[in-house]
């Protein structure tokens, strides 16, 4: 069988495509990493890694192997973590967390302060990805949680919510509406409204609140990140909704626009934090959203 250290060397050379950087994260001399990948291909009698002097790549057959070997690794992980719980819950060490990048650096900025003094002993170490891409990596253990900015349904994972963060309306500086300090929906009627990209449930939403106000979806252009909506804004072309962090933290700044909310029917994103269900650490989570929910009240959702 093949041992745990080969399964390590193979998805470092997944990571890194180069012998020499994977031996460099194994901590090993590349001569070491290379004969154990050869005595992995011997024992499971098939060709994993493909060597030539411009490249290395992944056979399909080493693709799939190392994918489930970040699951055998990660299941490890999970033994080691089970033996060596302490006071904190396992809320030592470091957390690899996988978020949207119109998510994370928001809470994470909002939360952090309050996660230092809770957790002393904890390292959170972010990767910023596509959201179609960071459910695989939960399961195949890259990541120890996500942030998502939306919730999530799948059998192997737990999730909790962690804010319902209403959208507020953004706009020139000089712009008609900006001198209202709450706006009603029936005022954007006729505006031009900036939105992100398709295929969210947030798009959807934003979509229905324009077709029932009469204001006017944006069709020829959309952004992929919140930046470049207020940026666009920035420039007159148009309004946009954005979610409150984010105006917290990037609007509040500007001197070109402004921010208000709506008095009623403001489209909601739920910031949502996912774990495996297996995970040992799953109560020492539960501890970890909680935190981080009660930092972001102010800017939650007002109940009616």
């Amino acid at each position: 069988m093949p041992t745990l250290q080969q399964l390590r060397y193979l998805v470092a050379v997944a990571d890194t495509l180069s012998f020499s950087r994977a031996a460099q994260a194994c901590h090993v001399t590349q001569p070491t990493l290379s004969l154990q990948l050869k005595e992995l291909e011997g024992r499971l009698k098939a060709r994993l890694v493909e060597r030539t002097r411009a490249r290395v790549i992944l056979t399909p057959v080493g693709i799939e192997i190392a994918h489930r070997a970040r699951r055998v690794l990660a299941d490890v992980d999970d033994i080691k973590e089970v033996a060596r719980r302490d006071e904190q819950g396992g809320l030592k060490g470091t957390l690899q967390m996988g978020v949207v990048q119109t998510v994370g650096a928001y809470v994470l900025s909002v939360a952090m302060p309050s996660l230092r003094a809770c957790y002393p002993d904890m390292r959170i170490f972010v990767r910023e990805d596509r959201l179609e891409n960071l459910p695989s990596k939960l399961s195949d253990g890259t990541h120890d949680l996500l942030l998502l900015p939306e919730a999530i349904n799948h059998p192997d994972f737990t999730s909790t919510p962690l804010i319902r963060e209403p959208l507020q309306l953004v706009m020139p500086t000089d712009h008609r509406l900006a001198q209202h300090a709450v706006i009603d929906p029936e005022a954007i009627a006729g505006e031009t409204i900036l939105v992100m990209e398709r295929g969210r449930r947030l798009h959807d939403e934003i979509a229905a609140l324009c077709n029932d106000f009469g204001a006017l979806q944006a069709q020829d252009y959309a952004g992929t990140t919140l930046d470049t909506l207020r940026l666009m804004v920035t420039t007159g072309m148009g309004l946009s909704l954005l979610p409150a962090l984010y105006v917290r933290s990037d609007v509040l700044r500007e001197k070109l626009i402004v921010a208000r909310p709506l008095s009623r029917r403001a489209p909601v994103r739920q910031v949502t934090m996912v774990w495996r269900s297996s995970s040992p650490r799953s109560d020492a989570y539960h501890r970890l959203a909680a935190t981080i929910a009660e930092t972001l009240l102010p800017w939650a959702e007002k109940e009616a």
